[in-house]
Order: structure tokens, then C-alpha cells, then sequence
């Protein structure tokens, strides 16, 4: 079993787990801060993650690879959302998917986030801070939040978090330690059956212009390939250089 620390509140759990690792009082090996409320979760891009008060899933899985150079860092993220995925389908939930890079979806509402802070040292990922947010029993959601869901919202019903933490972390552990530069062909593989976009015309906006795109492809370093739908052209595009339009939702309530 993995070390788990739990808080009822905290700032941030990847934060706190980087003042562990920093103070040297963290646990030996993999270890996972859990909170039930953070008051600056973090997620991509700066932006902040909302979550009721011990309603989802928050916490920071502290990984300590062995030799994965930082070239493939992005094999992380990819072991980690197709966990996620896979644990969400495991529920009975259809139409799951990635949103590139590591956002999960179900439809076009936003069930999953994450933020994965790595410390190199030279060549090599030392370790890496995986933060992942889950919406798991949350019903309701300010209305600045453009397109969020939850498990409850989708199913109806009501899940046990620390028997769904253990369910998910299971699964991360698993895809993590699976990784290696030998297998590393499959794991793109299964991420790209899961991406939301691949192969479809959606609307994406980058550099200011707003374009019809089809995502044809993404290689291993996470550089995502999509074809403007209108020109045909093809470019490759690094992460913040490309962003998903979502059409306007309907709010759940």
C-alpha cells in the first residue's frame, strides 16, 4: 500500500506534498497527500480547482520513477488520465474521454482534472507531484464554472470517497509502474483511442483565431496534430499553444 496523509483542509496537497519532500519529513518511497478541502487547489494554466468540502477526490500522488528521462515525461500524464478514464468507465459511464492533454471528460462536461509538477535532475525525472481532482459526489457548482459533472450528477448516485480513493489509486499505482520505454508505443495507443477530438471536428482556438479542427494524431512527447477542417493544413501544437472551444453547457442542478 502506498503512504496516505490525509488533512480535513489544506492550501494545496501537491504543495504540501513539495514541503515534505523539502523539509525531509516526507515518507520513504511513493507517498499520496489527501484532503478533503484545499483553499488554493491549483490546476492547469493557472487556473484554481473548485471543490464542495468532502464531497470529491483531492490528492497529490508522489511518484519516484526509475530512469525516465525527462523526454518522456509526458508518459506520466498519459499512465495517469488513462487510469482515470479507466476508472470512471469502470462505473458504467459511457462516452469518457481525454481532453489533451490530461483533462477527463464525459461528453463535453469536465469530471477530472490534474497538475503534474516534475523536479529533474539531470537527464532524469527525480519525481514527480501528480495532482488529480476528481468530482465524485459534488450536485452543484458555481456558475463560473463552464462545464463541470460529476459521478453523482451522471449516475445518481452517492459513492463511499475513501473506497473510491482506494479503487483510483490502485489503478494509478498499476498504470505508473508500468511504465517503461518499451511499452511505451501501447500506452499511446490506449490514450489515443480515449482522446476527445481525435478523428472529429471540434472547434479550437489558438494564436487568436478560432478554427474547425480534427486532432489526426499525438506523439510521444505530447505534441498534438490537428488538421484545420476548412484548409486542410496540418500543424503540430504544443501544450498551451492549442485550446479545446467547449460549446456552452447546460447546468446540472
Amino acid at each position: 500500500m502506498t503512504n496516505e496523509i490525509k488533512y480535513k483542509i489544506i492550501d494545496s496537497t501537491n504543495d504540501e506534498a513539495q514541503r515534505q519532500i523539502q523539509n525531509g519529513v516526507a515518507p520513504k518511497g511513493d507517498f499520496v497527500i489527501r484532503a478533503d478541502f484545499q483553499t488554493d487547489g491549483r490546476g492547469q494554466r493557472g487556473n484554481s480547482w473548485h471543490s464542495t468540502n468532502a464531497q470529491n477526490l483531492m490528492f497529490s500522488y508522489v511518484f519516484y520513477p526509475e530512469k525516465l528521462e525527462v523526454q518522456h515525461q509526458f508518459m506520466l500524464s498519459q499512465a495517469v488520465a488513462t487510469a482515470v478514464a479507466q476508472y470512471i468507465k469502470q462505473k458504467g459511464v459511457d462516452n469518457v474521454s481525454i481532453k489533451w492533454p490530461n483533462d477527463i471528460y464525459i461528453g463535453m462536461k469536465k469530471i477530472c482534472g490534474m497538475l503534474i509538477e516534475n523536479t529533474v535532475s539531470g537527464h532524469y525525472i527525480k519525481y514527480s507531484i501528480i495532482g488529480v481532482g476528481v468530482n465524485i459526489n459534488q450536485d452543484t457548482f458555481p456558475d463560473n464554472l463552464p462545464n463541470p459533472t460529476s459521478l453523482n450528477l451522471t449516475t445518481g448516485k452517492t459513492y463511499d470517497l475513501d473506497h473510491e480513493f482506494n479503487i483510483l489509486i490502485d489503478l494509478i499505482r498499476q498504470n505508473l509502474y508500468s511504465i517503461s520505454r518499451q511499452n511505451a508505443s501501447s500506452l499511446t495507443q490506449q490514450y489515443k483511442s480515449l482522446m476527445l477530438g481525435l478523428d472529429r471536428t471540434l472547434i479550437y482556438r489558438s494564436g487568436g483565431k478560432v478554427f474547425k479542427g480534427i486532432i489526426r494524431d499525438i506523439d510521444r512527447h505530447g505534441y498534438v496534430t490537428i488538421e484545420d477542417a476548412d484548409s486542410s493544413i496540418i500543424q503540430s501544437y504544443a501544450f498551451n499553444e492549442v485550446n479545446l472551444v467547449i460549446p456552452e453547457q447546460k447546468k446540472e442542478n
